[in-house]
């Protein structure tokens, strides 16, 4: 067992061509993505035809909403192609 940690920027295509390469490469077990815990659920929707990008998540607290947070994804966002590869692949994904 190996652990890779791949370094990405957010808004850069770069990144998603490379998060691709590897993912294709490695073949993981299991992804780590940042984002929130809560959403896991929503991650089978990525592949929904009625889904395409850009789309985003917002998570906030009922009692805070003031405090929300907001997770936008492009299709060219690292995140969101590693979202539809770890669905299309059936590899677990995780929000930490």
């Amino acid at each position: 067992m190996s652990i890779h940690l791949l370094g990405i920027r957010h808004h850069g295509p770069g990144s998603c061509r490379n998060v691709l390469e590897y993912l294709q490469e490695l073949k993981p077990d299991l992804i780590l993505l940042e984002g929130p815990a809560e959403a896991e659920t929503l991650l089978p929707c990525a592949l929904s035809e009625q889904m395409e990008p850009p789309v985003a998540l917002l998570a906030y607290q009922p009692d805070q909403p003031q405090n929300a947070v907001f997770y936008p994804f492009a299709e060219f966002s690292p995140e969101w192609q590693t979202i539809c590869y770890a669905m299309r692949n059936e590899v677990p994904l995780r929000f930490f």
